[in-house]
């Protein structure tokens, strides 16, 4: 009889073993069917094109929502308060290459879950895609995953969020969801093609002899000086080469400088006044102008062309740059302003 029960227990705990395996199988064939059946390309947009509104929103209450839309082939950015041209760069990488290339690489551990499904609800920007009024995907964008290689995203359709990456690219998408108003907005701060102008009016306020004016009159084009003197003999050539200069000129991209958070810093460069400005009224009586401010070297500026290695008082290169009607400063390269900064006798030498 012992023996007989020995048996019989040794058979029991084989059968429960084998029972234990089979049911430890069976829960991994589930899991992997379930990870073979999730569509990798699930937050992708099939057809980028065909999209004319996203709709950025944040479930932190205090930060602002996002709505890009496009409008007679034209993308605006808007929020509660200011609608602006739009980025299209920053569009275009969004939905022609971040929602282009991004694949589900897994689905988050059980033991990330919970702290990632917190995370994304707390912090992650809901993302909306609209084909006129209809919905076409919704997502959410959270944070990099710890090796800032991939990102944390997650889809109404998905029982838990995913680790999103892009083949090749070692990188996190969250910045291409920012809830920044001004990272949206476009940096073109001139553009009007030069068969549209009517008038370019260009002024040194601190050596005014050096302003001019170019306008359309009768079908020509002509040269005056500050005190509206016409320049006889001048090449019309030269002059619709110089029109040609006015169009996507463009400040630095990227969010606003810092400089705008602090409005007494800022508001002491405008007050000590700008040294260049530039002023373009199109065929329609539309303006749109610009004034330029220097900006002050910092302690590690060295300028190159010094001998005595001294540091000038103003870069010479980058400037700030004000659009007409706003506060904002923004940074310009001279690289992009040197063709257009132009004075009198730059036109019309030797007058």
């Amino acid at each position: 009889m012992p023996n007989f029960a020995v048996s019989m227990k040794r058979i029991l705990i084989l059968v429960a073993s084998i029972a234990a395996l089979i049911l430890v199988f069976l829960l991994l064939k589930k899991n992997i069917n379930q990870t073979h059946s999730l569509d990798p390309e699930i937050f992708c947009i099939e057809s980028p094109e065909k999209i004319d509104k996203i709709l950025l929103s944040p479930n932190n209450k205090k930060l602002n929502y996002i709505i890009l839309y496009r409008e007679n082939e034209k993308w605006f950015v808007k929020n509660d308060k200011l609608t602006e041209p739009a980025d299209t760069h920053s569009i275009r990488e969004l939905l022609y290459w971040a929602l282009k290339k991004a694949r589900v690489k897994s689905p988050v551990s059980d033991a990330e879950k919970a702290p990632v499904t917190s995370d994304i609800a707390m912090n992650g920007v809901k993302a909306v895609f609209y084909q006129g009024n209809s919905e076409v995907k919704t997502m959410y964008a959270g944070n990099p995953t710890p090796n800032q290689e991939a990102t944390y995203m997650y889809h109404p359709d998905m029982e838990r969020p995913c680790i999103i990456e892009i083949a090749g690219f070692k990188g996190y998408l969250t910045p291409y969801f920012t809830l920044d108003f001004d990272a949206w907005r476009s940096p073109v701060i001139l553009d009007v093609p030069s068969e549209q102008i009517r008038k370019v009016e260009l002024l040194w306020p601190e050596t005014p002899e050096k302003g001019f004016s170019i306008s359309r009159e009768n079908n020509a084009l002509l040269l005056k000086n500050v005190s509206g003197t016409i320049i006889k003999n001048v090449n019309s050539t030269k002059l619709l080469a110089f029109l040609e200069r006015f169009q996507n000129i463009a400040r630095e991209y990227g969010e606003t400088a810092g400089i705008n958070r602090k409005p007494a810093l800022r508001d002491s460069v405008i007050k000590n006044g700008h040294f260049f400005s530039l002023e373009i009224t199109d065929i329609n009586g539309n303006k749109q102008g610009i004034r330029m401010y220097r900006m002050k070297t910092g302690a590690e500026t060295y300028a190159l062309d010094r001998r005595d290695g001294s540091v000038p008082n103003f870069e010479t290169d980058t400037y700030w740059v004000q659009v007409a009607g706003k506060k904002e400063l923004w940074v310009i390269q001279g690289a992009i302003m040197n063709s257009r900064m132009k004075t009198l006798n730059d036109i019309a030498p030797g007058i």
